[in-house]
């Protein structure tokens, strides 16, 4: 693998770090290898790092990242959101994005918890590794277009939009906490670099369980330990339990799979959400 193109990777990413003039930084903390990678090249830096973890019911975030802190040595703050908690939160999020699908919406919810917390640490700057799925492949989809480089490529430049368009609406939410939300990943420079990078060094076969091969290698050179860069993907909104526990919401209320479909929607969960108050 290209010595370069491993150096440009972490170079690019401290040049945004660089134009953040906040010198106390937070991180939304999965304890998965993108978000220990951004940990690992902000600890590098001036910054002073704290890192941020919310979950939802029996959350495996919540496990990873306390499991990660010795790893890591830097300061972990973790927060379980109370269900009614989360009801009013999602209340509050209703309100204030738009949103055409339920991972936007779950990815949201998520993100307004970690502002929150964030402005009870008096955090003025948060920072995610948002953006590292579309441009390394780490989405299942990417498997069923392997074959047809052209096909990757419309995919990825998709994606990337899509979670552009995400970020707009998280944007929405950070200025309600007065929070500065930066995604370097996402940056014009990186996504440049990134387009660029071999589909080798992303997946290498359509059965490629792993993928984002690339990425993992920065992570296993800046310290990330193993048990860490060689842990599949799962979507923040399911690892951090927001998924699970808004179905938990729904069946509380009365919702059902049944019900539902006789109302029109199309599970209990889009029922529930469609019943909260959006003024």
């Amino acid at each position: 693998m290209s010595i370069s193109l491993t150096e440009t990777f972490t170079s690019i990413l401290k040049h945004q770090l660089a134009q953040i003039a906040d010198s106390r930084l937070a991180i939304a903390f999965s304890g998965g290898v993108d978000s220990s990678l951004l940990a690992k090249v902000c600890a590098s830096t001036r910054h002073d790092v704290i890192l941020l973890t919310v979950g939802f019911i029996s959350s495996r975030d919540i496990q990873l990242t306390r499991a990660m802190q010795q790893t890591l040595q830097l300061p972990i703050v973790d927060r379980v959101i109370a269900l009614d908690e989360m009801e009013e939160g999602l209340t509050q999020v209703l309100r204030v994005i738009e949103w055409n699908r339920i991972s936007r919406l779950e990815i949201c919810l998520g993100f307004y918890f970690v502002f929150k917390l964030a402005s009870t640490l008096q955090l003025s700057t948060v920072l995610s590794a948002h953006g590292t799925d579309e441009l390394f492949c780490g989405y299942h989809a990417y498997r069923r277009v392997y074959d047809d480089e052209a096909a990757v490529t419309t995919l990825m430049r998709n994606l990337v939009e899509t979670a552009q368009t995400d970020k707009v609406e998280v944007d929405k939410l950070a200025r309600l906490f007065n929070i500065d939300y930066h995604c370097p990943f996402l940056s014009d420079s990186f996504i440049e670099y990134a387009m660029k990078v071999p589909l080798d060094l992303k997946i290498t076969h359509q059965d490629d369980a792993l993928r984002k091969h690339l990425l993992r290698t920065v992570a296993t050179q800046l310290g990330v330990p193993e048990c860490v860069t060689s842990r599949p993907k799962r979507a923040f909104q399911y690892s951090a339990g927001i998924h699970k526990a808004i179905k938990h919401l729904a069946k509380h209320q009365g919702y059902t799979r049944y019900n539902a479909k006789k109302a029109g929607y199309t599970s209990a969960m889009e029922a529930y959400i469609a019943s909260l108050p959006r003024h």
